[in-house]
């Protein structure tokens, strides 16, 4: 409802002309500052905001350099296979099989 074909990879969404082409739409909520920002915006935002996300890109990369992620349920080969519920982008995550890649 919020996004057309929101299956697909496009990067472009996120550009200044895919921003600009939502204004006075639905989908415009997903470029409030609120909506795309866990840490607030403006004089009130969470002083230590850059540091817990190079935090969380950091641990993400380890989590994926030391397992290799693979989900066990055979009738998921992709992403279009992952359903989503009624909200924006809201992924129903399948369960996770880690297995060490040492």
């Amino acid at each position: 409802d919020y996004i057309d074909e929101p299956k697909q990879f496009r990067p472009e969404r996120w550009t200044a002309e895919g921003v600009a082409s939502r204004k006075g739409t639905k989908s415009e909520v997903l470029d409030h500052p609120f909506m795309r920002d866990p840490f607030s915006q403006g004089a009130r935002r969470c002083p230590g905001s850059r540091v817990a996300t190079n935090e969380i890109h950091a641990m993400i990369s380890q989590l994926v350099l030391d397992w290799k992620i693979s989900v066990p349920d055979e009738k998921i080969n992709s992403l279009h296979d992952i359903t989503y519920d009624a909200g924006p982008i809201k992924p129903i995550i399948p369960e996770l099989k880690f297995e060490p890649r040492r």
